[in-house]
């Protein structure tokens, strides 16, 4: 009867340890994407600031001390036309 229960035992810890790794593997999984999506929210931050390339490395370099300049109105775009 000791016999049986140290198996059941072994198997379980061995069934508990598979869960953590998949949990673990998971958990990589989800960092992983949380980082992505980090990334990707940063990189639309950057663009819409409109800035050329000398002015985003000033911009950092000066630790943003200055203010952002206004973007530019793309005036390409269709006016709307209001009816009175």
């Amino acid at each position: 009867m000791a016999v049986n229960k140290l198996d059941r035992i072994e198997k379980d810890i061995q069934k508990t340890k598979a869960k953590i790794a998949e949990c673990q593997k998971q958990l990589r999984e989800l960092e992983a994407a949380k980082t992505e999506q980090e990334n990707l929210q940063i990189i639309q931050q950057v663009r819409a600031l409109n800035l050329t390339p000398a002015q985003l490395a000033a911009f950092l370099r000066d630790g943003a001390a200055q203010p952002i300049p206004a973007p530019v109105p793309d005036f390409e775009q269709e006016e709307q036309t209001y009816e009175e």
